[in-house]
C-alpha cells in the first residue's frame, strides 16, 4: 500500500509530466504556425544551436569508476536486469522521479534485482546563473574519483535532496564540496579537483555524447536497453516495477 509520502511524490511527478506535456503542445503549435514562413531560418537556426552545443572543451579524462558508457553503477553493484537513467542535477522532474521511484530502485539494487546506472548530464546550465548543472556534475566526478561509486551514490542522493531553484545561482563550489565530504569523499581532494577543473572537459563530453545518442530530455529511463514511456495516469513506480519484473522473467 502506498504511503502518504509515496502518494505526494507520485502527484509531483504527474504534475510535472502534465506541465511538460502542455509545454510540448505549445512548442508544437508554435512550430506549425511559423514553419511555413520561416523554414529556412528555422533550419539555419537549429544548425547553429546544435553546432554551438558541440563546441568548447569536450575532451578530458574520465574519473575512475565510470562505466564504458560514462555512467556510474549505484554502489558499484551489478545484476542481470539493467536499468539506466539519464539525469541532470538541476532538473526538477528528475528530483520528483527520484522521490517517487528512487527508494524502490535503491532497494532493488540492494536486493540484487537490478543494476542501476546513472548517466548524469549537464543539459540545464541555462537554468541557473552559474552553470550549476556542470559544476554539480564536475563535483560528483571529483567525489567519484576520490571515494568510488558508493560515495558517488550518496552524493547523488544529497544533490537531489539539496537541489536549488531554477534560475538561482545554485550551491557554491564550497557548498558542493561540503556535500561531497558528507557523502564520504575527501573534501580537500574535491576542492583541489574543482579548482583545477579536472573533469570540466569530461562533463562537456558526456553531455554532448548523450545529445548525439538521442537523449533530448531528463529524466530518461531504460530497462534492458528499452526506453521507458511513462503515462500521466499511472504511478511511475508501478510502470518501472512492471518492466523490471518482465525483464527479470526473461533472464
Amino acid at each position: 500500500m502506498a504511503t502518504k509520502k509515496d502518494r505526494k511524490a507520485t502527484e509531483r511527478v504527474r504534475a510535472m509530466q502534465a506541465q511538460q506535456a502542455t509545454a510540448e503542445r505549445r512548442r508544437r503549435t508554435l512550430i506549425v504556425g511559423t514553419v511555413v514562413v520561416a523554414v529556412i531560418a528555422a533550419v539555419v537556426g537549429i544548425g547553429i544551436a546544435v553546432q554551438s552545443s558541440r563546441t568548447g572543451p569536450t575532451s578530458g579524462k574520465a574519473p575512475a569508476g565510470v562505466t564504458s558508457d560514462n555512467g556510474v553503477l549505484r554502489d558499484g553493484k551489478t545484476a542481470p536486469v539493467q536499468v539506466v537513467v539519464y539525469e541532470d542535477f538541476q532538473c526538477p522532474t528528475c528530483k520528483a522521479f527520484e522521490e517517487a521511484v528512487g527508494p524502490t530502485l535503491a532497494k532493488d539494487v540492494s536486493d540484487g534485482r537490478i543494476q542501476l546506472e546513472y548517466r548524469t548530464v549537464a543539459f540545464l546550465d541555462r537554468a541557473s546563473t552559474t552553470n550549476y548543472s556542470s559544476r554539480a556534475l564536475a563535483t560528483a566526478a571529483c567525489a567519484l574519483d576520490s571515494g568510488g561509486p558508493a560515495v558517488f551514490t550518496a552524493l547523488h542522493d544529497l544533490l537531489f535532496a539539496s537541489q536549488p531553484a531554477e534560475g538561482s545561482a545554485g550551491l557554491t563550489d564550497g557548498q558542493l564540496a561540503d556535500l561531497a565530504a558528507k557523502a564520504g569523499a575527501s573534501k580537500q581532494a574535491v576542492v583541489n579537483c574543482q579548482r583545477a577543473g579536472t573533469y570540466d572537459g569530461w562533463v562537456a563530453r558526456v553531455t554532448d555524447d548523450a545529445s548525439k545518442a538521442g537523449i533530448t530530455g531528463t529524466p530518461t529511463y531504460f530497462v534492458d536497453g528499452k526506453q521507458v514511456t511513462f503515462s500521466n495516469s499511472e504511478d511511475p513506480k508501478v510502470t518501472l516495477t512492471t518492466l523490471i519484473d518482465a525483464a527479470a522473467a526473461q533472464q
